[in-house]
């Protein structure tokens, strides 16, 4: 797994550091005109958060693209592994991805704070986070994009297991035909009236004080019920993919 991912990386670092670093000049541009021309820094933040919502999506295309590439290829499919090595290493650099674009975020964040004049005591006065609840949403957040990730694959080699024109049609169907029914099946069978995060509850009670806390705690209801759909649908998606990989995926 790990050797299919430096050769993916390798194969594809060129396209995804050049995006980022094109996106980083885009960033820092932005920032630096915004704050010399007193521009609203609402309006700045607005921008800089599209910027980061459009490469996290070019980049996560990249990566789909080149999955789809790998189950194509001639070379790839004589290789004698186990086909969860090579969904493995593609989940593995969509990790790096998202890795790559927070720290970005990160260092930005950090940057654009020490030189503007937002304030952000009010933030540390009134946003509180307890319970391990940073711990609870990173998870979350990690769960929630893998399992997007299986469903996005599974369909791009569900569409590839067809010889026909326009199979990309047939893998599009496959992911909202899929997803429509899990949540049909969620709201059918299980009560979501609390905000979920994946595997974790997480409550944001408003005082009188206009202060905000972020608690989290792991939900037994939601943990055997909301979840265990969720990982059900997610393992089938993986043993969807392994099977029809192993009848190898039409070129």
């Amino acid at each position: 797994m790990i050797k299919l991912l430096k050769y993916d990386w390798k194969r594809s670092n060129d396209g995804i550091l050049s995006t980022l670093a094109i996106f980083i000049i885009l960033e820092a541009a932005l920032s630096i005109t915004g704050l010399t021309r007193n521009w609203d820094e609402g309006l700045i933040t607005a921008f800089s958060i599209f910027g980061y919502v459009m490469v996290f999506i070019l980049l996560f295309i990249h990566c789909c693209r080149t999955f789809e590439r790998n189950i194509k290829s001639y070379s790839r499919r004589l290789l004698p592994l186990h086909p969860i090595n090579g969904i493995g290493a593609a989940i593995l650099l969509g990790w790096i991805i998202m890795l790559l674009v927070l720290i970005i975020a990160a260092i930005h964040i950090a940057i654009f704070i020490a030189f503007s004049d937002m304030d952000i005591q009010y933030f540390k006065e009134h946003v509180s986070l307890e319970n391990g609840a940073l711990f609870g949403m990173v998870i979350s957040y990690i769960w929630m994009y893998t399992s997007f990730m299986l469903s996005i694959l599974c369909s791009i080699t569900v569409a590839r297991s067809f010889r026909v024109k326009h199979s990309t049609w047939i893998g599009i169907v496959f992911f909202f035909g899929v997803q429509s029914i899990a949540s049909w099946l969620t709201y059918q069978l299980f009560d979501q009236r609390e905000g979920m995060m994946g595997i974790v509850s997480v409550n944001v009670p408003q005082s009188n004080s206009g202060s905000v806390t972020f608690g989290s705690s792991f939900n037994v209801d939601f943990l055997f019920g909301p979840f265990l759909l969720d990982l059900a649908f997610t393992l089938g998606y993986l043993f969807l993919m392994i099977y029809l990989l192993k009848r190898k995926v039409e070129i």
